[in-house]
């Protein structure tokens, strides 16, 4: 009689360990995680289209640094010089740090100062692409991801509240050229260069994590050794040519909006 009942002791506890075993949950998938798929993780990388032509380039509003207020000064969108496409402070440039949501930018328009969440609330745009990391590249990296983060998300989540249909584009900021001047730096022109490629990761992992899009014109204006092309610098070794807004321009019209 005891061998029975330890028999079947056994038997119990067997089957006990096997029915655990079956019902044992099964590693989640990406979704169930809610982390981005391979497909939505490409999806942020603007990838080539078709040419969506001069009105889809219209309908952006560009604010960022002095490489992205240059466009008005090089007079290569709609309006030329007097286009009322480009944002920024009456310095023509802007930091991407605390103060980003506070600094007035002139609006073009009616020539008011306005912060940018004002801008966006009065223009609503369709397509709003931003460009910062070059200024201050290696404070960026000394203050570290985090911080870039947080400066970037303060911005985004201020026009997303003001302008909730604007599509927010975040852009590669440039690479520099050979004949930059880095006697104001404490690294060379290559740890500069590999600094603006990390803080272009940085700016491609906030596109992933809060589903905007990123635009890589980095890739068209480097060369083979990650530096601005030599052409395409105005003699500074960081300021564009009109001939490379030109080729941002179309890189713009043919990686569209997906």
């Amino acid at each position: 009689m005891k061998k029975i009942k330890l028999f079947s002791l056994i038997f119990s506890l067997l089957f006990c360990l096997s029915a655990c075993h079956t019902d044992a949950p099964t590693r989640p998938t990406s979704a169930e995680k809610n982390e981005p798929t391979e497909a939505e993780e490409n999806a942020t990388i603007l990838k080539k289209t078709e040419d969506r032509g001069q009105d889809y380039l219209d309908s952006f509003i560009f604010f960022g640094e002095s490489t992205t207020y240059h466009l008005k000064s090089r007079g290569v969108l709609s309006g030329g010089r007097n286009t009322t496409q480009v944002w920024g402070a009456d310095n023509g440039t802007a930091m991407l740090d605390r103060d980003v949501t506070t600094l007035r930018i002139r609006y073009p328009e009616t020539d008011e100062l306005l912060t940018v969440a004002e801008a966006c609330a009065r223009k609503k745009p369709t397509y709003l692409l931003l460009t910062f990391g070059l200024n201050g590249a290696p404070q960026i990296i000394q203050h570290g991801e985090q911080a870039f983060r947080a400066n970037y998300l303060r911005l985004i989540e201020v026009v997303q509240k003001a302008s909730p249909n604007t599509k927010i584009i975040l852009q590669s900021c440039f690479p520099v050229a050979e004949n930059m001047d880095m006697s104001r730096y404490s690294l060379t022109l290559d740890q500069l260069n590999e600094a603006i490629r990390q803080i272009n990761k940085w700016t491609l992992a906030i596109a992933e994590d809060y589903d905007l899009r990123y635009l890589d014109t980095a890739e068209i204006l480097s060369d083979k050794d990650g530096r601005l092309k030599i052409e395409y610098q105005n003699g500074d070794g960081h300021h564009l040519t009109g001939e490379a807004y030109q080729e941002i321009l179309s890189y713009i019209r043919t990686h569209g909006y997906q």
